[in-house]
Formats: C-alpha cells, structure tokens, sequence
C-alpha cells in the first residue's frame, strides 16, 4: 500500500509535465502569441475549428471540425514551415510538388544536450488555409550506439524525406505546417 501512491505519482508525471497555456498576447503588429506555463510560448496559427457538411453515400450529411489557418498564419507562411522545441528547430527545406508530395526539412540543434530523436506532424493547408492533411512525421532518428548519427550542439542536417499524398483536387502548392511532438536526447 506504501508504494500507491509513488505510483500513482510516476504515472501522472508525464501528465503534468504537458505545458498549459496561461494567458494570449497580441503584439504591436497584430500576431496573437500564447504564454505556457513552462515558459515556452508559440503563435496561435489555428483558428478552432468550423464545421463543414460532408455527404456520404450510405449516411445522412455530418459536420465535421476541420481545423482552419489564422490570418497571421497566412499572412506569414514562415512561421507555418519552422518549429522549435527543447532547442531543436525543424523547417521545411524544400517540396516536390509530385504525387505522393516529398517533402525536404532541415534539422537544426541549438540546444546542449545530443539529439537521438525528433518526432512530430507535418500538415497541408490550401491557400484559404483549410486543412488538407495530416501525417505524422520523424524527423531525425539516431541509432543509441552509434555517436556519429547523433545531431551534436550546433549542428544542421538534412531530415529523413517524408512523403505525403497529394490530396485530391490540389492543384497549387500547399501550405506546409510543422509541428514537434518529441525531442528525445542521448
């Protein structure tokens, strides 16, 4: 019974670990910024979602969220392709705009510690800024014993290339939103 709650602790670490939002500020020039409480802060560059009808051929017609860019985001579509997280910063390098799209990211560390992994999602908007898709993505995978695939301080490498299929009806060039879920060090 002693050993309840420690567990019950253990289990709830990664829980409360997660950053909470604690307030919005919008700076001089109209970007609504979001303070964490771990003093990390990022854009807001998703509007909550609206609603759009679908119809399928066996149901009745649904709503469905559909997430939706801020007028920030596509105001600016540099913040969309660029990310950081615990000293790595992930940004798209460059797009093949062929069917499966193939996508190009850079893989910088600013921080201090070696980096072993970096996992997260890579999403496609169209020009209005509606969602197109949504993938998971890794970005660097490094083998344990292995020190030179590490991603040392202050080294930029090529990601891994990701592929995603072109969503139908895509004719121009999407929009392309990075996100890093994990950053795992050695």
């Amino acid at each position: 019974m002693k050993a309840l709650p420690l567990l019950l602790a253990l289990s709830l670490g990664p829980v409360l670990a997660q950053a909470a939002p604690l307030t919005q500020v919008t700076l001089a020039d109209g970007r609504v910024v979001q303070l964490n409480d771990d003093f990390s802060w990022e854009y807001l560059l998703i509007k909550p979602a609206k609603s759009s009808t679908t119809t399928t051929q066996t149901t009745t017609p649904r709503a469905v969220a559909v997430p939706v860019l801020t007028e920030q985001a596509l105001a600016n579509p540099k913040l969309l392709s660029e990310a950081s997280r615990d000293g790595v910063v992930v940004s798209l390098d460059s797009l093949v705009a062929e069917d499966p799209y193939r996508l190009h990211f850079m893989v910088h560390n600013t921080g201090t510690r070696n980096v072993v992994g970096v996992r997260g999602y890579v999403s496609l908007f169209d020009g209005q800024g509606v969602q197109l898709a949504r993938q998971e993505a890794r970005f660097w995978v490094a083998e344990n014993r292995l020190p030179e695939t590490y991603l040392r301080k202050g080294e930029k490498r090529p990601s891994l290339e990701i592929e995603m299929a072109r969503p139908a009806g895509q004719g121009d060039q999407p929009l392309v939103r990075v996100e890093i879920e994990e950053v795992l060090f050695r």
